[in-house]
């Protein structure tokens, strides 16, 4: 996978779960600590609205 689709695939994501147009500097952040095998944990409420 390119630098590129993997921004790309993060940023997407990014978006379809905060709703919204995520910062940049956020995508590229996230995007650095997968390529360096850092695992992100994005936690869930046990209910969602």
């Amino acid at each position: 996978m390119t630098d590129g689709q993997l921004r790309d695939g993060v940023h997407r994501a990014l978006r379809r779960y905060t709703h919204g147009r995520p910062p940049a500097c956020q995508v590229d952040s996230f995007t650095a600590l997968i390529r360096r095998g850092v695992r992100i944990d994005w936690p869930v409420p046990d209910r969602l609205p």
